[in-house]
């Protein structure tokens, strides 16, 4: 590995003055082409030359005004030429209203989906091309998603989702805690998808799993989520002929948390996630019921908590072994709202239940987790 070297402070401030001076030449000649074009599609409309006698002559010039525009190049001001009567067309180089060029756009979106709030990338727009740039354009420039949202939202579902799985994370609308609840769907190929999401105070999805079912969500064979009990019911009631899977992980942590910082904490988890991993929902009931007699003693109320639900725990039995380690937990599901949470939070809080589901729906888009109806949005 070469070692680091470091840039004299003198030679520092040569650098930064010869390319301050190729922006600034580059600018200057960038400007220079474009409004040669523009003369050019001038002269074209007018039918003549300057000053010129033709009986092609369809048209009159009528002076200039000046446009400015955000380029790679820089932030540029431009002498667009007037026709008399009529509209010069300037569609090859900008469009009527706009004020950026369309790979600026392109970049301050990628920005924002990176994790960068609306102001960060306002900023970084005037630190690389010199334009002023507000974060309300910023969250303008995200709407573009919307149309791509409204189909994915509204699109019908494929049924190849033999497993589904339901979790949320906190963010902040308005300076109110929201819950934005995840439905992902588990392929047989090992692909995952976010099937839809839902924003509320609470986590209550019973509306959204209504809204999947109606959709063509069909043929599941296992939801799994933890153990919260709003989505308990919504399955339930939304699927009740299929299976629900209370998330392993979920509940080992909590007999640990219930434990308590005892000497023999260790050894009852660790006895209690082999349960688990027993080769059948047979074999799993008696080692669970072996477990149970030898910490009975012990912790009489927490082995009656944790045998109570025992059954919601081996759901993933039912299914083919290849699916088990998917099945009985919600770790993808948990890695991806980690994930989630790291650029959400960087975002800060959103202005309105609509934004966070964009910036949302913007992250999934760029790590390819939703269906193909919204690839080719």
């Amino acid at each position: 590995m070469l070692p680091e070297t470091t840039v004299a402070p003198a030679r520092r401030e040569l650098q930064e003055a010869f390319w301050t001076v190729v922006d600034r030449e580059v600018a200057r000649m960038t400007t220079a082409l474009i409004e040669a074009g523009l003369r050019e599609q001038q002269a074209l409309a007018v039918g003549a030359d300057w000053h010129q006698r033709s009986d092609a002559r369809v048209g009159f010039r009528n002076g200039f005004y000046t446009r400015a525009i955000t380029t790679p190049h820089g932030h540029l001001t431009i002498r667009v030429p007037r026709l008399r009567e009529g509209r010069l067309d300037t569609s090859f180089v900008f469009d009527r209203y706009q004020r950026r060029h369309a790979d600026i756009d392109r970049v301050l979106r990628h920005v924002f989906l990176t994790g960068a709030s609306t102001r960060d990338a306002a900023t970084l727009a005037e630190q690389l091309w010199g334009s002023s740039l507000s974060h309300q354009a910023v969250s303008r420039m995200t709407r573009v998603l919307d149309d791509a949202l409204q189909a994915y939202r509204q699109g019908p579902i494929q049924p190849v989702y033999p497993v589904v799985q339901i979790d949320g994370l906190y963010v902040t609308v308005d300076g109110v805690k929201h819950v934005l609840m995840l439905v992902v769907g588990l392929r047989e190929d090992g692909v995952r998808h976010v099937l839809d999401f839902s924003l509320g105070l609470g986590e209550n999805c019973r509306d959204l799993l209504w809204d999947l079912r109606r959709r063509g969500l069909e043929g599941v064979q296992l939801f799994v989520s933890d153990d919260a009990g709003t989505v308990e019911s919504a399955v339930r009631e939304v699927y009740p002929e299929v299976p629900w899977q209370t998330c392993v992980w979920h509940r080992l942590v909590r007999l640990w948390e219930l434990l308590g910082p005892k000497d023999y904490r260790g050894p009852l988890v660790r006895e209690a996630a082999r349960i688990f991993r027993c080769a059948s929902r047979e074999v799993a009931g008696q080692v669970a019921q072996s477990w149970a007699r030898r910490w009975q003693t012990w912790e009489p109320e927490l082995v009656r908590w944790f045998m109570n639900g025992l059954e919601d725990g081996l759901s993933f039995h039912h299914l083919p072994q290849r699916w088990w380690p998917r099945a009985r937990t919600t770790s993808l599901t948990e890695r991806l709202i980690r994930t989630l949470r790291m650029r959400l939070n960087l975002m800060g809080a959103f202005a309105n239940p609509h934004a966070a589901l964009r910036a949302l729906f913007g992250q999934l888009l760029r790590w390819h987790l939703v269906p193909r109806i919204t690839q080719t949005t």
